[in-house]
């Protein structure tokens, strides 16, 4: 994004109004570099980093009070504006899923924040204070299509109540049961989509002659037949909303784990856990309205594994950008971070992006996210000169960062772990059928 853009976005957003010896891009350049520490930054580092880089003198005092609404709205529309001008591109193959317009992956991840943020960012599960991240993607090429930092009160299904609007034609949707309601199914089907979703232990479900299911004698059925898979047309919910369940029988050992889990985490809450949820956990149920052949049943685990993506990001977010651990101040200067924080990692997963699509179009394999994104925040300078230089200097600056990558940021496969490669293959190979 060049000067004359960030100048156009700070007087649209109100943040320049009148000549500062801190441009908009000195701004930026200055949030990039707070955004690229291990650690927080006060403001006190900040002025000095001002001084020592750009010759500005100015006060903490002034500096903070830079902070202000008008500077949320202008990072908040600098993130926008990159995620609309994504250049998307196919990241593993032309055939990877290719019956779908998007595949979208959508979680969200919550965190406590200062208590002083707590007007207008509410707090859940008893917390005084907190934000939640809702973060969607497109599998297939890795675009972000969604990136919306609110209230921690705001949960997953209102979420997906609130943004169905942005479903496609034809685009299948994964998610997990926190995004659950039949009203959203019945929405996604309007929209001539597919939706993959967790079905949660509290939604009844009945057979194909209306009768409810019991699940106690199902699971007791399916062991004595040494049964693991069933693949059923049903009716879920009171209003018997009717579509295809796919049921896997999890191995006892899985289950037992499911139950001490469960129970710890129902006893932290001050709970009983019901029984019918006790017995739901010797199963994965899945919901879907893609027949047999847009989605064979066999596929649907291995499918649904690749919104695990989402989780690992997060995790990555946390550790490398810290974007759950700001220091308290004030509310303005800490969503303004929180939003750089953002910015950046928008930044760096395009240029990651990037590099995956050139190397699967060679026969390369697979990048590894923790280990591309721990080099790029490594490498800030070279980011920030991709960003604030010309065409052919910052396309030098990519096709090094291309070989550094290229080189040993592979994602590794691991016995007994998750296998994403092979995930990949799996519906590549199906494409090519």
């Amino acid at each position: 994004m060049s000067s004359e853009e960030l100048h156009l976005l700070a007087i649209e957003s109100g943040f320049c109004t009148r000549k500062s010896k801190l441009l908009p891009e000195v701004f930026f350049d200055l949030m990039f570099y707070a955004s690229s520490q291990s650690h927080n930054s006060s403001l006190e580092s900040l002025v000095s980093y001002l001084y020592s880089t750009y010759g500005i003198d100015i006060k903490r005092q002034s500096l903070d009070e830079r902070f202000k609404e008008k500077t949320v709205n202008f990072v908040k529309t600098v993130l926008k504006r990159l995620i609309c001008e994504q250049l998307p591109d196919m990241l593993i193959s032309e055939d990877f899923l290719k019956e779908y317009n998007h595949v979208r992956i959508k979680d969200s991840t919550t965190f406590k924040v200062p208590a002083n943020l707590s007007e207008h960012y509410p707090g859940n599960g008893g917390g005084l204070a907190g934000i939640t991240i809702q973060f969607e993607f497109d599998l297939k090429t890795g675009k972000f299509l969604d990136l919306t930092v609110t209230e921690a009160s705001r949960n997953d299904q209102t979420d997906s109540n609130e943004t169905i609007d942005n479903i496609c034609k034809n685009d299948l949707i994964l998610r997990d049961m926190g995004y659950f309601s039949i009203e959203v199914l019945k929405a996604i089907e309007r929209k001539e989509a597919f939706y993959l979703f967790r079905l949660p232990a509290r939604t009844t479900v009945y057979d194909e002659n209306g009768m409810e299911i019991d699940f106690k004698k199902l699971q007791i059925v399916m062991s004595e037949k040494k049964i693991d898979k069933l693949d059923k047309n049903v009716f879920i919910g009171k209003e018997k909303y009717p579509c295809r369940l796919i049921i896997w029988l999890v191995p006892p050992c899985v289950y037992q784990e499911r139950v001490r889990r469960k129970r710890k985490e129902e006893k932290k809450r001050g709970r009983q856990t019901k029984e019918e949820t006790i017995v739901r956990l010797h199963f994965n149920l899945f919901v879907t309205n893609a027949d047999d052949e847009k989605l064979p049943a066999e596929k649907i685990m291995p499918l649904y594994r690749f919104r695990w993506q989402v989780e690992l990001m997060f995790k990555n977010w946390k550790s490398l950008f810290s974007i759950h651990k700001l220091q308290k101040m004030k509310e303005e200067r800490y969503i303004t971070m929180l939003y750089t924080r953002l910015i950046l990692i928008v930044i760096d997963l395009q240029i990651i992006n990037k590099v995956q699509s050139q190397i699967s179009k060679h026969g390369g394999g697979i990048l590894s996210y923790q280990k591309t994104l721990q080099t790029l925040k490594n490498n800030f300078l070279e980011i920030l000169n991709i960003l604030r230089n010309d065409l052919e200097i910052a396309i030098k600056q990519l096709e090094k960062i291309y070989l550094t990558l290229s080189k040993n940021h592979w994602r590794e496969k691991r016995k007994y772990r998750e296998n994403f490669i092979e995930n990949i293959d799996i519906f590549i190979c199906i494409s090519e059928k």
